[in-house]
């Protein structure tokens, strides 16, 4: 009997030691316990686990919104490596304060998460990304080009950082810019129709595709050149180009009868026209041609009869670079850009003449960009003026990404155009909503 009670206990006390050696050296699982949160979380106590984070960086990559950048990209790599993110997207980063040894930069982003992971930023969209995630990075320069991510915090501004935003119908109210969907047109069947009463009636107009697309030319069909015409039931304009010729086509009452008036001859290729009138008499037509790669003539025409006769204004002189929008305020205040100037040694700016004396001379006009957005804001759109107020858009050109694209710099002037200032974004998608 002792015998067996001690083969018993000695039975045990192997069982217990197998034990322990296992808790020892059997493998930790994958999801393994930090605290009380699984491993395969993307929160802050693992993001945390990574900091300090110290790079080196380039000579020419000095700005903080860059050296944040490469901080954030390496952070997020380790994520990738990891397997909790599959990748990171990010819209901004924005410089909050500091100096250039130590500064808080802010980045707004988006993750797609890897297989099965949690996080605590939010749910994901409809495409599968956490959106919107915001944190402040704090950062510190250890060396010439060597600095080190301290640490973040998050935040819930979206916003953070930038100027006042509007929508775009808040800035078509400011501005006085009105829409009216009685007044449209449709092209069909290559059959050119315009409306006055949203549909109820459709009034046959009478050009060919040929002409309402003529000259230089490879966009849609579906759909006018851009400034090539007016609807309006005081005077419906569109501007027509055919063999070397180029004309308007307007109507005075809806439709019912049409004058086309020969506007010049013997042109090559028409590329831009911009038609308008500032008044019942008054009115302008910036056209474009001869297109030579990047290059390109220029012309203003203005008429003081309602569009009877027309007389060469001029040009501006000197001036080839590609137009990009054309119009004039009244009879003598207008405006022209010609899109982006670049140089070797500077980000590309707009590049906006004004003229105050119906189009005989004029001026480049200086368009102030912040620092942070030179480069960005490319490409002046033609201003608009209420009540002696001017706001002018920036555009980010045909191949912007900032905020997605879209998004617009306003400036305000209270002299006519001659000089502007900075007032805040446009958000015409409602993309930072």
């Amino acid at each position: 009997m002792k015998l067996t009670q001690n083969r018993l206990g000695i039975v045990i006390i192997i069982f217990l030691i197998a034990v322990v050696c296992l808790m020892f050296f059997y493998p930790k699982s994958e999801k393994e316990i930090i605290g009380n949160i699984p491993n395969d979380e993307f929160n802050e106590k693992a993001i945390n686990k990574k900091l300090p984070l110290s790079i080196t960086v380039s000579e020419e990559d000095i700005k903080p919104e860059t050296i944040a950048y490469r901080l954030w990209f390496d952070l997020m790599q380790s994520f990738k490596d990891d397997g909790l993110i599959k990748n990171a997207y990010f819209k901004r980063f924005h410089l909050l304060e500091g100096d250039e040894d130590k500064f808080v930069v802010a980045v707004v982003y988006q993750v797609e998460l890897g297989e099965g992971v949690q996080t605590s930023y939010g749910g994901e969209n409809d495409e599968g990304l956490v959106d919107n995630i915001v944190w402040k990075l704090r950062i510190r320069k250890d060396a010439e080009q060597s600095y080190t991510l301290e640490s973040f915090e998050n935040s819930n501004d979206s916003l953070i950082g930038l100027p006042p935003v509007q929508d775009k119908e808040s800035y078509q109210n400011e501005a006085g810019i009105g829409s009216n969907e009685d007044f449209r047109y449709e092209i069909a069947n290559e059959i050119l129709k315009i409306t006055y009463d949203n549909g109820k009636i459709w009034v046959k107009v009478p050009a060919t595709i040929e002409e309402l697309f003529g000259g230089d030319y490879s966009g849609s069909k579906k759909y006018l050149i851009d400034g090539s015409y007016i609807i309006n039931p005081k005077k419906t304009v569109f501007a027509l180009f055919s063999n070397q010729e180029l004309l308007l086509l307007m109507t005075t009452d809806k439709g019912k009868t049409w004058d086309k008036v020969l506007i010049k001859d013997q042109l090559p290729s028409v590329r831009q026209r911009f038609v308008g009138f500032t008044s019942e008499m008054d009115g302008y037509l910036i056209f474009t041609c001869d297109r030579t790669m990047s290059s390109e003539a220029n012309f203003v025409m203005k008429t003081n009869d309602g569009g009877s006769t027309w007389e060469t204004a001029g040009s501006v002189d000197e001036i080839y670079s590609l137009v990009t929008s054309g119009g004039f305020i009244n009879d003598k205040l207008g405006f022209i850009s010609f899109g982006s100037y670049n140089t070797m040694d500077e980000p590309p700016r707009p590049w906006l003449f004004r003229t105050d004396d119906g189009g005989s001379n004029w001026d480049e006009v200086e368009v102030p960009i912040p620092d942070e957005y030179k480069g960005i804001f490319t490409v002046a759109e033609v201003p608009v003026f209420k009540d002696g107020h001017g706001t002018l858009l920036v555009n980010q050109g045909p191949d912007g990404d900032y905020l997605g694209g879209n998004v617009l710099a306003k400036f305000t002037s209270e002299d006519e155009g001659k000089t502007w200032i900075f007032s805040s974004l446009v958000d015409p998608d409602n993309v930072l909503d």
